[in-house]
């Protein structure tokens, strides 16, 4: 590649993306990453979710420079968006579709998060882009499935939550259902859409045959509670009770979350280590007391439990306490800041936050999460600009100028 950064494994694959808000885009960047092209196709005029015009950058383009610009639904697009190109192209303008057909006559995969039924109606379906294109993966990315009674309702990330478990699993102590405090079941979604593609096209390499993806948020949200899920649908466990503000998960024992220090917050999680935790705590009851002595016992005395360890732990600083664990190999780590998470010597020597170059300056993003020795995923170019690859890819594809120029006069672009 000309910019000295080695192509991905995807590289010469090309996706053509009709996505909108995270669990597309998101599944779209990580084939993106992988080093395919990925086309954006977009409205003409791009709208927020309320209504707005597009904000990317900020309605004046200064995110993060100007705090009239800087909104978190700009930060949507920037953590969704890289290295892909944008085109706007008019759907319902029949020479748009002209355009449109013959993109997807060019691209390995279509990739669509729109309500069911809706692609088919523009005319750009499964079977109608199979027509043009046989050998296509077709990905479908929607809250429910394409079909069964929540087939029709807005899917977004919270109300799937509310839905599919987690907001069940992540019970307060009061017993409040209580959301993840993020999109999950989108970046999920984003996350099975990827590997379902990717299965697809090594399936294609094989056969020469296309086919049709589907991911849905309900279902990653109902598969990413494996452990949970299977320990509920199999025995007589009951519903998820965390018991106490401080304990992380209402089917694992104490010590399992994260505990009060003199300065902070401490995490342990491992039960298994109740002799060295007694010891360094000086605190002889974990080991002594017949209310901790088995597992099950804890659990029904988690309050209790939990209570001693804070006040034991109240007497050090959080550092204070890692610097006497960490060399037995304790089960514990300093709770962080969300600040503090982004700077963290691990995250920096791991090059986990990467900064590029785009319109704002330097933008500070995650770095994809895994490392290929010979063909790395890489985040190359900033989230486009709205339309701004609309004539370079046109072009591509073999248009000439006067023709781009002609689509714009009526609209299509």
């Amino acid at each position: 590649m000309s910019d000295g950064i080695a192509p991905g494994p995807l590289h010469g694959i090309r996706v053509l993306d009709f996505t909108e808000r995270m669990q597309g885009p998101y599944g779209t960047q990580i084939l993106a990453d992988l080093g395919a092209e990925v086309i954006k196709v977009e409205r003409r005029v791009s709208l927020t979710v309320d209504g707005r015009p597009d904000e990317r950058y900020g309605p004046n383009g200064r995110y993060g420079l100007d705090p009239a610009d800087t909104s978190f639904y700009a930060a949507g697009f920037l953590a969704a968006n890289r290295n892909k190109k944008s085109v706007t192209i008019d759907l319902k303008n029949p020479e748009g579709k002209g355009v449109v057909e013959r993109l997807v006559g060019t691209c390995d995969v279509v990739y669509e998060n729109f309500r069911p039924g809706v692609m088919s109606r523009l005319g750009f379906g499964y079977e109608q882009c199979a027509e043009i294109n046989p050998a296509v993966v077709y990905a479908s990315a929607y809250g429910y499935g394409s079909d069964g009674p929540y087939e029709r309702r807005p899917g977004q990330d919270v109300l799937v939550q509310a839905i599919g478990g987690f907001g069940a699993m992540n019970v307060a102590a009061d017993g409040r259902p209580t959301p993840v405090g993020m999109s999950i079941t989108d970046l999920l979604g984003g996350m099975n859409g990827a590997i379902a593609v990717l299965a697809a096209l090594r399936h294609r390499d094989r056969s020469g045959e296309g086919q049709r993806v589907q991911v849905n948020l309900l279902a990653s949200a109902i598969a990413a509670q494996s452990e949970q899920a299977v320990h509920f649908l199999n025995t007589d466990v009951g519903e998820p009770d965390r018991g106490t503000i401080m304990h992380a998960h209402p089917y694992i024992p104490a010590p399992y979350g994260f505990y009060a220090t003199k300065d902070g917050y401490l995490a342990l999680s491992s039960g298994r280590q109740l002799p060295e935790l007694s010891r360094i705590l000086e605190l002889p009851a974990l080991t002594t007391d017949p209310r901790f002595a088995t597992p099950q016992a804890r659990n029904e005395h988690r309050a209790e439990f939990e209570a001693l360890l804070e006040e034991a732990l109240a007497h050090r600083t959080t550092a204070e306490w890692m610097e006497l664990m960490e060399p037995e190999g304790l089960f514990a780590a300093p709770v962080k800041s969300f600040g503090e998470a982004f700077t963290d010597e691990q995250v920096t020597q791991q090059d986990m936050i990467v900064t590029i170059d785009s319109p704002v300056g330097e933008l500070k993003l995650p770095a994809p999460p895994y490392k290929l020795s010979r063909s790395p995923a890489t985040v190359r170019t900033a989230p486009p600009r709205h339309g701004e690859h609309t004539d370079e890819v046109l072009e591509a594809v073999g248009y000439s100028r006067a023709d781009i120029a002609r689509l714009r006069d009526c609209e299509a672009i």
